[in-house]
């Protein structure tokens, strides 16, 4: 059977980027397959990585980028990040190949969404789940 890399992102909270995707993780496998829907494969992820870098919304800022209307929210290096922002983000990770979204690992950006825990948009690469 050939295995298909796919793309995931999610959004889970959680005290930790670890606990939130090994939550949401154990409860993906719990679902089951749709041939119609596939979905990635969780369980090839052997490492979850907190980014905590910001130079590209820094870039896009200073007007290194071809900014739009709405320009990113500019956050220091850590801090949590809008959820359009992180979406940016995410993208220009994925498309440097940057080490935290390469297969066999999860990159985790911290969101400023209000809840008991804090929420992490995770972005990396799998397989398809079979």
């Amino acid at each position: 059977m050939h295995q298909f890399p796919m793309l995931f992102r999610f959004i889970a909270s959680g005290a930790t980027p670890e606990s939130a995707f090994a939550t949401y993780a154990a409860k993906d496998r719990e679902l089951p397959v749709d041939p119609f829907s596939p979905r990635a494969d969780l369980t090839t992820v052997n490492r979850v990585t907190a980014v905590r870098e910001r130079a590209a919304l820094h870039a896009v800022a200073a007007g290194y980028f071809n900014a739009s209307i709405l320009l990113p929210s500019s956050p220091s290096d850590g801090e949590p990040l809008n959820e359009d922002d992180a979406e940016w983000l995410a993208d220009r990770l994925i498309e440097d190949d940057a080490p935290c979204v390469r297969s066999g690992g999860a990159g985790a950006l911290l969101l400023d969404a209000a809840g008991p825990e804090p929420s992490w948009l995770f972005i990396g690469w799998s397989t398809r789940a079979e």
